[in-house]
């Protein structure tokens, strides 16, 4: 009988150990998602000046969780609420291009789920730039090599929490 009793105040003890001390870690219970930027499509871009056209390209998104397989529900998704866009001239020899398209801040309020590829449009330069500062390519086989720096704006829809990715984009102005 006393046998008994001590394997029984034994395991009640090794249960109680267990109990306090844990099994393991809940670090992967409550996953980390990142708002992710994947490239741009098309990754460059041949802006012809004769029809001068306004020009989009499209700039993509995922999220990235820690741990995949626990969560996709939507308090996961990020909103990109925003871009700022800038330009750096690379190369122009001709020197035909009278000045680069001018900063701006635009809305977006593109919402990315996780799981999926989102892709969020971006202007990059209008028919009326075009027409007011590229118009001395039109008959040559001059080009000008423009970068386009973008911070996009963007906040997780859980709690808020914000994030600015930053992208970049090189594209040609001749007459194509």
């Amino acid at each position: 009988m006393k046998k008994k009793r001590t394997l029984h105040l034994g395991a009640l003890a090794s249960v109680c150990l267990l109990v306090l001390t844990g099994c393991g870690t809940s670090k992967n219970l409550t996953p980390v998602s990142e708002l992710v930027y994947t490239g741009a499509s098309p990754p460059s871009l041949n802006v012809g000046v004769n029809p001068p056209l306004t020009h989009q390209t499209y700039f993509r998104f995922s999220v990235k969780l820690s741990e995949n397989s626990l969560s996709m529900v939507p308090s996961d998704a990020w909103t990109v609420q925003g871009y700022e866009i800038s330009y750096t001239l690379l190369s122009d020899p001709g020197h035909h291009l009278l000045g680069l398209p001018p900063s701006e801040h635009r809305k977006a309020n593109s919402k990315v789920q996780p799981g999926i590829v989102d892709r969020l449009p971006v202007v990059i330069v209008t028919d009326s730039y075009l027409q007011d500062n590229a118009a001395g390519f039109i008959g040559t086989s001059d080009k000008a090599t423009v970068k386009a720096h973008l911070l996009f704006h963007a906040f997780r829809n859980r709690d808020g929490m914000p994030q600015e990715v930053n992208g970049n984009f090189i594209f040609n102005i001749g007459n194509y």
